[in-house]
């Protein structure tokens, strides 16, 4: 980000604003997307979550990424089934 007194023409003309370690940004925020369960479908979900799945309990695959840059690498992923309400720390 660069300070507001810096007009966009100022920074084309000015190549020094872009290698000022002040306004440069190496790390990202974390970017995710599920792939699996795909778009518009639709999943049955018991309305009572069990603590583990019970023998003959179905089950599902979610699928996804999720990618923070600067070398580092996601280690929490949590998923919610309703609506933020509720979050499950998934397996990696």
């Amino acid at each position: 980000m660069f300070p507001s007194l810096l007009t966009a023409q100022r920074a084309r003309d000015e190549a020094h604003w872009w290698y000022d370690p002040k306004y440069i940004i190496r790390d990202i925020n974390v970017n995710s997307a599920v792939a699996v369960p795909k778009h518009d479908e639709i999943l049955r979900v018991p309305s009572q979550q069990p603590e583990g799945l019970q023998p003959n309990q179905p089950s599902y695959t979610l699928r996804g990424y999720a990618y923070v840059g600067g070398g580092k690498r996601v280690n929490r992923v949590e998923i919610s089934l309703d609506e933020g309400a509720n979050w499950q720390l998934a397996d990696m």
